[in-house]
């Protein structure tokens, strides 16, 4: 889980849809915790569900994209 209230931590900017602030503002208030620790938990959620679903390589010598297949398109 993420670390709380640490004033060491590298500062990000992102841009985000009007949706996602509204959302973002939404959960932050209902869980009672900072924006940017709701954002921490939901990628530290989505990247464990990553893991668990065998779209994340975390082993060395492989490569993310091997998991992603395409197909060739007959002309």
């Amino acid at each position: 889980m993420p670390k709380k209230n640490s004033s060491t931590k590298p500062v990000h900017s992102f841009r985000l849809s009007l949706e996602c602030v509204r959302q973002l503002k939404e959960l932050s208030g209902g869980m009672g915790r900072s924006e940017g620790d709701v954002v921490e938990v939901a990628v530290d959620r989505m990247y464990r569900e990553e893991i668990r679903f065998g779209n994340l390589m975390i082993s060395e010598g492989q490569q993310p994209e091997d998991n992603y297949k395409v197909e060739k398109k007959e002309e």
